[in-house]
């Protein structure tokens, strides 16, 4: 599901962009707007859609049990995606830009999916299973493209309906495969527990994990115009950068996470993953041509892997006692946001400096990382008293 998830985040990147901007776009007429602004929105409605989602969709997961949220999400999200096919397909960008939004808000089911990974008694190999769930995330932005790319030669509404297909097949294997892990009658958060936003230091932790989400999305963000602007890199060379990060990310997540667990816990992982984006992004600023910057590529996967493979499970058993779907839901939702917070505010900056804006990064992450480490002592310290 979560593969899936990131499939259709990732398929229309190579679809818009010629969709809206190409020379024959009767879509992008069917508007009083220009092409720019229409192609813009409807990139951003489908993270603020999932954005809504993930938070919403979470705490339903709670008290509605996480299996049956997923399967009706799923068999709502076949319908939209391939609404957004007969949209394409009919030139009407309105009603493409609904069915995006309701695309993004039916996938924030990956909140429910990181879920279900902290209702299973995993022990220690919890943090290994999140690797697994964030592995099949960002093999989903390979392939997402790779596939919208292809079919589009066939129409560009093709992708969204072999899409709406996916969907199905995944609701279909979920209803027989998946057991539910929290059924409706499952026991709340325990009534000692402090309500979910007075639990103690959960603010500050949401702050620095969106603080260290922004950093990584200025990465995601920003990188090829630094590759552009630095080295003149071509639209080959940026994504064989991204085939770097991603395949090294992957390969650690499901083969180095668990011998790192032998050596130190989650918590240290955490603070270590931070410090290593914060100087990987700006190690990107410092070479002198463009063969010498693949390995840091290599090296930002190495720090993503543990990053998504310590964070969650870091903060799901920390705050056992809250509602592990809306715990997963507000984590997620901390990501979309900044998302369109990096895209907003990196885009003004990056237009002084992209050099700038990476080594900005690269200073929030380690401070992020830092402030995580104080904010830990501080945690263990009220808890003793």
């Amino acid at each position: 599901m979560t593969l899936i998830g990131y499939v259709g985040t990732a398929m229309p990147y190579p679809i818009f962009a010629p969709l809206f901007l190409g020379e024959n776009s009767a879509i992008a007429r069917s508007s009083l707007l220009s092409p720019t602004l229409l192609f813009a929105l409807l990139m951003a409605v489908y993270p603020l859609g999932t954005l809504v989602g993930s938070v919403y969709l979470g705490r339903l997961s709670d008290r509605a049990g996480r299996k049956s949220v997923i399967f009706y999400t799923l068999i709502v999200a076949a319908g939209t995606n391939a609404l957004s096919g007969y949209a394409i397909a009919s030139q009407s960008y309105f009603l493409l830009f609904f069915a995006r939004f309701l695309t993004g808000l039916c996938e924030g089911n990956i909140s429910v999916a990181r879920a279900v990974l902290t209702d299973l008694d995993l022990g220690a190999e919890k943090a290994v299973a999140f690797g697994y769930l964030s592995s099949a995330g960002y093999a989903g932005y390979l392939t997402g493209p790779l596939l919208g790319g292809f079919l589009s030669h066939l129409s560009f509404s093709a992708p969204f309906f072999l899409a709406a297909i996916l969907c199905v097949l995944a609701a279909f294997a979920c209803r027989a495969y998946m057991p539910e892990t929290r059924p409706r009658t499952a026991e709340l958060p325990r009534r000692d527990a402090p309500p979910f936003w007075q639990a103690p230091g959960l603010k500050v932790f949401l702050g620095i994990q969106f603080l260290i989400t922004f950093t990584i999305n200025i990465y995601h963000e920003f990188f090829p115009a630094l590759m552009v602007k630095n080295w003149g890199a071509s639209p080959e060379q940026i994504s064989y950068a991204t085939i770097v990060a991603t395949t090294t990310m992957i390969a650690l997540s499901l083969f180095g996470i668990r011998r790192m667990l032998r050596v130190w816990n989650t918590g240290q992982l955490y603070f270590y993953s931070m410090l290593m984006l914060g100087f990987s992004i700006v190690l990107f600023t410092l070479p002198g041509r463009l063969a010498a910057v693949y390995p840091v590529f290599a090296v930002f996967g190495i720090s993503l892997a543990i990053f998504n493979s310590s964070s969650n499970t870091w903060l799901s058993d920390t705050y056992a006692t809250v509602g592990q779907g809306r715990l997963m839901g507000v984590v997620a939702s901390m990501f979309f946001l900044s998302n369109i917070s990096a895209a907003i505010f990196g885009g003004v900056v990056a237009d002084r400096s992209i050099t700038f804006l990476m080594i900005l990064g690269g200073v929030i992450a380690v401070t992020s990382g830092i402030a995580f480490k104080i904010a830990v002592k501080a945690q263990v310290a009220r808890e003793r008293k």
